[in-house]
């Protein structure tokens, strides 16, 4: 069976892919919230 040592794995794609995402979802909220309020006030 192949050693492993605890912490040796690269995990740099993964934490790309991560900020990615929550990059994404970050800017994902904000046109949520900027819609609902254009809506808000459209209707007002």
């Amino acid at each position: 069976m192949a050693e492993h040592k605890q912490g040796s794995m690269d995990i740099r794609a993964q934490e790309k892919t991560f900020a990615g995402f929550v990059k994404l979802s970050t800017w994902g909220a904000v046109i949520s919230i900027l819609v609902l309020i254009f809506m808000a006030l459209a209707n007002a």
